[in-house]
């Protein structure tokens, strides 16, 4: 074998094992090694990977992010979520989680905490903090109703007179409506319809209640035209 078909020999042999190692190396590279979330404590980390499809061992380039989103964002709890590869074969999975808003409890129902919009969450438990608003009915109420009930809990949220941190209870009838219980024992009935109107009312009421000294004990604001205000003796 002369000198040229050695050198073409060789070259042909180190080129052969520069691709098994070029082919050997990427995948090895590209295996998922390790997960890493951040940000959950509602929902656990064990829930988080079966719903995004991801396995130890899989290939990380044929890792499907988009849809790994998608089905984490079906559990109630999250929010917002981010998935990045990395490098070294890691794969992080940022977790934002919907805080809850306020709990509903129903009759023959578990009490159950909803978000801004009125999305069930979960269970209300102890270890998830109970110190919120409830909005209470007997029966079921209709959709509408409920998201009345909601709207005057956002309402609060920015209000100077009433606050949201002020309200215990929202108990909502079918029949009759909404009506409000303070922490303090005070009730405000609403009934039904035109919420945002009728809490400006209130506002000016208790505004104008405080600055005469008086406490206004329950205010009824049903009509939408005129407040029946009693006030403590």
């Amino acid at each position: 074998m002369n000198m040229l078909t050695k050198g073409i020999s060789a070259v042909f042999f180190f080129s052969v094992c520069g691709i098994a190692l070029f082919a050997i190396e990427p995948l090895e590279h590209l295996t998922v090694k390790e997960v890493v979330i951040t940000g959950n404590s509602k929902i656990s980390s064990s829930e988080i990977i079966k719903r995004s499809g991801i396995r130890a061992g899989s290939t990380s380039m044929l890792f499907p992010t988009s849809k790994a989103k998608q089905e984490i964002l079906e559990n109630p709890w999250v929010s917002e979520v981010r998935v990045k590869k990395l490098l070294h074969g890691k794969i992080k999975v940022e977790i934002y989680e919907t805080e809850p808003f306020c709990i509903v409890a129903q009759e023959g129902a578990k009490p159950h905490y909803i978000d801004v919009t009125g999305r069930r969450l979960g269970l209300a438990e102890p270890s998830q903090g109970l110190d919120f608003p409830v909005i209470s009915s007997k029966e079921e109420v209709s959709p509408g109703l409920m998201l009345q009930a909601i709207e005057i809990l956002n309402l609060s949220k920015s209000s100077p007179a009433l606050g949201w941190s002020e309200i215990s209870e929202v108990v909502v009838e079918e029949n009759f409506g909404i009506k409000l219980l303070t922490l303090d024992r005070r009730f405000v009935t609403f009934g039904k319809n035109n919420m945002k109107s009728k809490w400006h009312k209130v506002e000016r009421i208790i505004v104008h209640s405080r600055k005469n000294n008086l406490v206004e004990k329950d205010i009824d604001i049903s009509s939408g035209e005129v407040g029946v205000i009693g006030y403590d003796s």
